[in-house]
């Protein structure tokens, strides 16, 4: 079975679809089969594929078909048989999903205005809607060792559906007052989702971006200590760096843009210290029963709370 990871802010710029593309292609690279699903109305992770979701074929379906249309993931799924080994693949998204929660308020207010449903079915409605991003990832399960899930940066109904469909979450931040102050609002929501849906939800860890190494970053990893526990904070932290922003030109991974140089290394650190947090599983390719064993039951386990 896989593990589902959802890398959520909600603040914009700090890092998110970087991280989610870079450590995915470290993990593939490592031997692990990988699916990235784009849930960022802006679609960069697509485009980091080298894909324009505005140019993909009417057979092409996207994320959106995994809300509206109960698409499972794996009929959406893009493969990329020269990359990585052939273990990255794309679940694209699409500038469509900033429409979802609109499209699923008229549905059911349709529905309830010509009395077809009630109210307590009305909110039975909302809640499968809101499992429906789960539901169609789970048909990755036993095919993908990792999922990671890209978010936007507005806490709204696809950031609360993409930690509902995840066993786990990380949050990178920039080292900035105004993160801290943000990181109030997402916690309180992941408690909430903890209570209603997923009570098994855990922290993979905090991880700090686009460093500077200055005095003020040092600072602000102190007092991230004040909140959190020295466990919960990864120990690699990923710098500022013009590579990351050439490679999503480019249409590649840092992996493949910039291999060996600190931009690749860095993320390729934080794939080996998210693997021992989780009990360095075997891929799937090589050992099903040892990737069973580390997820995502033992999640629970070896992740933070």
């Amino acid at each position: 079975m896989g593990i589902n990871i959802v890398t959520c802010n909600q603040k914009g710029g700090c890092g998110k679809t970087t991280s989610v593309i870079s450590l995915a292609a470290a993990l593939a690279s490592k031997g692990y089969e990988t699916t990235v699903v784009d849930c960022d109305p802006q679609t960069n992770a697509t485009q980091a594929f080298g894909v324009e979701a505005e140019d993909l074929g009417e057979n092409q379906y996207t994320i959106v078909d995994a809300y509206l249309g109960k698409k499972p993931a794996d009929q959406i799924e893009m493969h990329f048989p020269d990359r990585l080994g052939g273990r990255m693949h794309l679940v694209p998204g699409s500038r469509g999903i900033s429409t979802v929660q609109f499209r699923f308020d008229a549905q059911i207010n349709e529905r309830l205005a010509t009395q077809e449903i009630t109210q307590i079915d009305a909110d039975n409605l909302k809640d499968e809607q809101r499992k429906r991003l789960k539901t169609s990832l789970e048909s990755l399960r036993n095919k993908r060792d990792f999922v990671l899930i890209d978010t936007g940066p507005e806490l709204g109904l696809v950031m609360t559906t993409t930690m509902i469909a995840a066993d786990a979450y990380m949050i990178p931040m920039i080292p900035s007052g105004f993160d801290l102050k943000g990181l109030k609002l997402l916690l309180k929501a992941v408690k909430q989702i903890r209570e209603r849906y997923q009570p098994d939800l855990k922290m993979l860890g905090l991880l700090l971006t686009k460093i500077k190494r200055s005095n003020l970053d040092a600072e602000i990893r102190e007092h991230l200590l004040m909140t959190f526990d020295e466990d919960q904070l990864f120990q690699t932290a990923i710098a500022d760096s013009v590579r990351h922003r050439e490679a999503t030109l480019y249409g590649k991974s840092i992996h493949e843009h910039a291999p060996g140089e600190p931009a690749s290394l860095q993320y390729l650190a934080l794939a080996d210290e998210i693997l021992e947090r989780l009990g360095n599983p075997k891929p799937m390719a090589e050992g099903a029963s040892a990737t069973v064993e580390a997820k995502p039951e033992s999640v629970a386990k070896v992740v933070g709370g």
